[in-house]
């Protein structure tokens, strides 16, 4: 869809293309949509109603959305004079388009001579700071052996680039967590996990009996706590008061009945759950659960919910989630590729609880002012196997953890 002698919209690929220069201006869903509305009315008034379901469908959003994507439009467009959009006070906005012979001439300069020299010096730029920057991922990665009550096993531990001897103390930050029995055994032989440790938290998601490059998705363990901060959890208290809190479910779906229904989309579900520990206060599990819906290559839907409880019922259940759409791209952290999810939040609802633990109070602050503040979020998928998923998630800073996954055709 043509704007101007030069500048097209690709509404499959959501960008704007100069033909002049072969640049692309990358433009998120409801931007392309409401562009593409006014785009096929241009000169015409489009009222905000209309806007809104062209860019939202089907979600509800404020008014500020839609004030939000035609401000970043206006941005994205602001070396094209030639395109306006015209703000209706109270009614809504048009698209308008000045042909070309009218513009004034000191907009008719080309701009490809410009262009190209500050291609190259961008170009000089990013090469020097590639090269004093070589192969530098955000998170080092680092192979550690550890042992949970005499049973052995293998940690992958994330640590920030710039902290890399956090992963040297990787075995006392998880007996600071998980302390050892070693009059007890066990219920299983081997496991594995991942492991992200920063100075302000340190996670751990681990799977017993980790085989063959297959993890069962059975007994799933997958614990954080402040840096500093553990419980010093014994392993045999710990998978008692999980296997009790777990008894009741609330994000996870299994309908047996569904499995044979064929559909058109495929929605991949990831459920876990994980727990809080932090000192002698109460273990606070969060009942996690991801559902990604793929609309258009690495586009689509993206569903984010917590329900948060402690081991004791004292806190009424917290509830969060998030709605939105995600543009999933991939990065390499030294040999690892990794999946990145970025979100761009069209709702997020949190319920308010009647009383709050200690450690659920640390928890509900920080997703309230997550809840008021972000406006997009970046949820990182590390691995995944035929069954399970490790998931890097930007809740009360940044915690992994270890979730199964199923498929469900829609």
């Amino acid at each position: 869809m043509q704007l101007t002698s030069t500048l097209s919209l690709n509404v499959v690929q959501q960008h704007l293309f100069d033909a002049e220069d072969s640049s692309r201006i990358e433009l998120s869903f409801a931007e392309t949509a409401v562009l593409q509305l006014m785009l096929k009315h241009q000169g015409t008034l489009i009222t905000r109603e209309a806007l809104l379901e062209a860019g939202w469908h089907d979600r509800v959003v404020s008014a500020s959305s839609l004030q939000q994507c035609i401000s970043v439009l206006r941005k994205k467009l602001a070396n094209y004079p030639e395109v306006e959009l015209k703000t209706i006070p109270r009614h809504g906005y048009v698209l308008h388009l000045e042909s070309k012979h009218n513009q004034p001439n000191y907009f008719k300069k080309p701009k490809a001579a410009l262009l190209f020299t500050l291609a190259v010096i961008a170009s000089l730029l990013l090469l020097s700071f590639a090269y004093i920057n070589h192969n530098q991922a955000p998170y080092n990665e680092s192979l550690v052996t550890s042992s949970l009550s005499n049973v052995s096993g293998n940690i992958r531990v994330f640590t920030p680039a710039a902290q890399a001897e956090l992963s040297t103390a990787t075995n006392k930050r998880l007996k600071n967590q998980i302390s050892d029995e070693p009059n007890w055994q066990a219920p299983f032989s081997s496991f594995s996990s991942f492991a992200l440790l920063t100075d302000k938290m340190d996670s751990f998601a681990i799977c017993p009996n980790y085989q063959q490059g297959q993890c069962s998705g059975k007994q799933l363990i997958n614990i954080t706590s402040e840096t500093q901060h553990g419980s010093q959890l014994a392993l045999s208290d710990f998978l008692t008061t999980k296997i009790r809190m777990e008894q009741k479910t609330y994000n996870k779906l299994d309908l047996p009945e569904l499995k044979a229904h064929q559909g058109d989309l495929k929605e991949q579900i990831y459920h876990g759950d994980l727990y809080f520990a932090i000192d002698d206060h109460r273990l606070v599990r969060s009942d996690m659960r991801i559902s990604l819906v793929d609309l258009a290559p690495d586009n689509g839907i993206f569903y984010f919910a917590a329900c948060i409880t402690d081991e004791d019922c004292y806190t009424t259940p917290i509830r969060y989630e998030i709605r939105g759409q995600f543009k999933r791209t991939t990065e390499k952290w030294q040999q690892r590729t990794v999946e990145r999810f970025d979100v761009e939040v069209s709702k997020t609802t949190l319920s308010s609880p009647n009383a709050l633990s200690d450690t659920a109070q640390i928890i509900y602050l920080a997703l309230r002012k997550q809840h008021l503040t972000q406006e997009q979020l970046s949820f990182y998928r590390v691995y995944q196997d035929d069954g399970t998923a490790i998931w890097q998630l930007p809740l009360v800073n940044d915690n992994i953890m270890w979730m199964q996954r199923q498929t469900l055709k829609l």
